[in-house]
């Protein structure tokens, strides 16, 4: 959901926390990442299309911030048109 301050947030200051939480969790993300090659877990891309719809979902779900429901509903349907095309080229063939 900070991919989407920088085009929907007015105030600098939203904007400036979500640069702040990218460069932040980019590190983890990527020792997150390692982690999972190494142990056998689901590929990043995955995890991270369902854990955004995931939280977007719970975001809806108790959320009453007009700009908040418009950027889940969004994130919810960019990342579900991630997902089926990814699980379609990883199904066998």
């Amino acid at each position: 959901m900070t991919a989407l301050t920088a085009r929907r947030a007015d105030a600098a200051p939203v904007k400036r926390l979500a640069e702040r939480i990218v460069a932040a969790q980019g590190p983890e993300f990527g020792a997150m990442e390692e982690w999972l090659s190494r142990h056998g877990g689901p590929r990043a891309e995955e995890g991270r299309h369902r854990g955004a719809v995931s939280m977007a979902t719970d975001a809806l779900s108790g959320g009453r911030d007009a700009l908040v429901s418009e950027m889940a509903n969004d994130v919810v349907a960019q990342q579900s048109a991630g997902i089926g095309p990814v699980e379609r080229l990883r199904a066998p063939r």
